[in-house]
């Protein structure tokens, strides 16, 4: 007993020393063992990763040393976890300051516009009707290889061509 008493204060002493990156050595009531590193403790099940992989054990399942051991090793850090939480508070207030601030800088910005311009304009403007004439018939063929007849927006834009040269446009015919 005093054995026992004396390995889970070694473990104990272990633990607070150099914190929970420290293999463990777990103990079940069937009488194996398990050395590896606990990362979690949901309550219900510890979970350790070992030189042989992942466990999940059941609590039930450890012996009462342990148990013992488990709680001391997954017991959070109270003022670490309050100090990050400030932390995460400030940065949330500098946040919501930084937004306000971006939002009346838009609001006081006129916003542009839209007025596109013949040459900044992404649709195709309507050709002139210089270009509309096109020398050698009423076709003109893109630089897709598609035909295009007087009437389609799309005239103008290449070369002259024939009637039956390229590939008639979908949208007007060619």
């Amino acid at each position: 007993m005093k054995s026992i008493l004396l390995y889970v204060c070694l473990v104990l002493g272990a633990l607070t020393l150099f914190g929970a990156d420290v293999p463990t050595e777990i103990n079940l009531l069937d009488g194996s063992k398990l050395k590896g590193r606990i990362t979690s403790n949901n309550g219900s099940e510890i979970t350790v990763i070992s030189d042989l992989g992942v466990f999940r054990i059941p609590l039930e399942k450890l012996t009462p040393e342990s148990k013992a051991a488990v709680s001391e090793v997954t017991k959070p850090d109270v003022d670490a976890l309050l100090r990050k939480v400030a932390e995460l508070e400030a940065k949330v207030s500098q946040l919501q300051q930084e937004n306000q601030a971006l939002r009346r800088q838009v609001a006081a910005s006129p916003s542009p516009g839209y007025t596109p311009s013949g040459s900044n304009s992404l649709t195709p403007s309507s050709p002139t009707p210089t270009t509309r004439a096109a020398p050698g018939g009423s076709y003109t063929i893109s630089s897709t290889g598609k035909r295009h007849n007087s009437g389609c927006r799309y005239f103008g834009s290449g070369r002259p061509c024939g009637a039956t040269d390229g590939i008639a446009c979908k949208i007007c015919g060619g």
